[in-house]
């Protein structure tokens, strides 16, 4: 890899990182449209291991479900992300993420998995829905 691309990597991943550095705590970030295959991307969420950071729903070491990431705002950004760390991986210390060159996970596959993972919403019950918990938690009190 020439220097050029060394280059390029690192200010593309540092461009794609600055979407936490530089955005407010709470801001909203706009969130694009999908256009992957969600049902394919569900098993190559599986297939790529995605689920062993991310968890099977979203919700992991690394949560993705409810739009929490910028990384995921637009599709643009997350193959830049997915792609830009390509000679050193992780970029960061930060960061244990692999990346994912093309010849090992196309556009297509990428995508769909992005399009499953936007459809990752966590919306956990009440406590007082769960009785086991409610009980736990009550029996803690006293």
């Amino acid at each position: 890899m020439t220097i050029m691309m060394k280059f390029k990597n690192h200010i593309t991943a540092l461009v794609a990182g600055s979407v936490f550095i530089f955005c407010p705590a709470g801001a909203q970030v706009a969130f694009g449209p999908v256009t992957g295959d969600a049902e394919n991307g569900k098993q190559a969420y599986y297939d790529y291991g995605c689920y062993g950071c991310h968890g099977f729903n979203g919700i992991g070491r690394h949560n993705l479900a409810n739009d929490v990431s910028g990384i995921m705002s637009n599709e643009a950004l997350y193959l830049t992300f997915l792609r830009a760390r390509a000679d050193q991986n992780p970029l960061f210390p930060t960061q244990s993420m692999p990346n994912y060159a093309k010849e090992s996970l196309s556009d297509e596959d990428a995508l769909d998995i992005y399009a499953y993972i936007r459809s990752f919403k966590d919306d956990p019950p009440e406590v007082e829905d769960i009785p086991a918990l409610k009980a736990i938690l009550d029996a803690a009190k006293e």
